[in-house]
Order: structure tokens, then sequence, then C-alpha cells
């Protein structure tokens, strides 16, 4: 086992010295290969985070967690990788869900799928099971490689629907009740969030953050060139 910490702490090195490199020259990139270098990027972010599912799953069924004095998983993982509850749930879901989803594991795993895709794809398993997954899991994953996450779900919650209409509503009805979201005005002018979403409503809430966030770099990028 030191031998094995060994070799893992210098991989790790050489990845952190790589990407060191890589925001380097990366910084200096314009154009088209800056844009070609943000897709790659994203995928090589995916792929870190199928590397980590893929251990946690092995850290889950080891129960090597008990050892640091956690009672489950999502304690650990609040604790020791400092996430919230919500995040070490999904994650754990996820982790569990993806041994019995080979091709979608390989896919996660080489960056041609994202970890958005991927989430939706392990929720549908944890409706329906492994089995009826496992029969879909080729052509969802082709129109996973076409669709943002938003449209996927959609599709996703469509292919349920076939397979178990009422586990669906009754999972829908109990994330309706659920919800909740809470605005507080602040006395500086600014407003505080506060809410439980489904995922739904949290992939439009996302989608509504990016567009106001694309609109505020565009209204930098006209000041900039007027200054």
């Amino acid at each position: 086992m030191a031998a094995i910490g060994e070799r893992l702490e210098s991989a790790r090195a050489t990845a952190v010295s790589a990407i060191k490199d890589y925001a380097a020259i990366m910084r200096r990139a314009e154009g088209p290969a800056l844009g070609d270098a943000l897709i790659q990027t994203r995928a090589m972010k995916d792929q870190l985070e199928a590397i980590f599912l893929e251990g946690l799953g092995r850290f889950d069924r080891s129960g090597e967690y008990k050892a640091d004095g956690a009672l489950d998983p999502i304690g650990w993982l609040r604790s020791k990788c400092k996430v919230s509850g919500g995040e070490a749930a999904e994650r754990l879901g996820m982790a569990r869900q993806l041994d019995s989803l080979p091709k979608t594991q390989q896919a996660f795993a080489s960056g041609e799928l994202g970890y958005a895709h991927v989430a939706v794809l392990a929720r549908a398993a944890q409706h329906v099971g492994p089995a009826a997954m496992q029969r879909a899991e080729a052509t969802l994953l082709t129109m996973a490689e076409r669709m943002d996450p938003g449209q996927f779900t959609g599709v996703v919650r469509n292919f349920e629907h076939q397979v178990d209409a009422q586990a669906v509503l009754d999972e829908a009805n109990r994330a309706h009740r659920r919800r909740f979201l809470h605005l507080v005005e602040r006395g500086d002018g600014m407003v505080k969030l506060d809410g439980l979403l489904d995922a739904e409503t949290c992939v439009r809430l996302r989608e509504v953050r990016m567009a106001v966030e694309a609109a505020q770099a565009a209204r930098a990028t006209r000041t900039r060139r007027f200054n």
C-alpha cells in the first residue's frame, strides 16, 4: 500500500505541474485556439470527475471512510472534500450507479460525456433500475452527444415515463413539494437567495445565469472597446 501511495503522490505532483504549464500556455491563447482549449479543458475536467467517481464507488464499498470517524460516505465527503451535503449525495448516488452503466462510464472517462449528462443518467438509473437503463443506454448516449443537459433531461424523463410512469410521477411530486425559494433583500441593495430546487428548475436557473453572465461579459467588452 505504501508503494501505491508513493506512486499516487508522484503522479499527482506530475499532474499538478502539467496543469500549471497548461494554464500558462492557455493564458497566451487567443481566437480559435482559445476556443478549442476551452472545449478540451472542459473535457479534461469531466475526465477528472470520472476518476473521482470511480474511486468514490470503491471507497464507498470498502467502508474505509469509517477509519476517519465518519458515519457514512456523505459525512466523509462533506468533511474531507469540503462539499455540501447535496453535492456529496449527488456524487455518491452517481458513483453507485456507474458500475451498472459501463458504456456511460467509458464515455465519461474518455471525456466524451459531460458531468451533467452523467448526473441525469445516474438519476434515471436510480428511478427505473439498472436493467432498464442498460437496455436503453446506447440509444441515450447517442442522443446525449447532440443535446445540452437541459434538452437531455427532457428526453430521459420521457424515457422514464415509458418505463414506469407512476414512479416518475411520484418522484416529481415529491420534488415539487420539497422545493422552495426565498429572496431576502439586504441593506446594501443586494438580494440573498436561499432555496431547494428540483433538477428541472435548477437547469433552467443555470441557463438564466449563463445568459446573464454572457450579457455582462459582452457589456464589459464594449466598455473596454470604447474607453
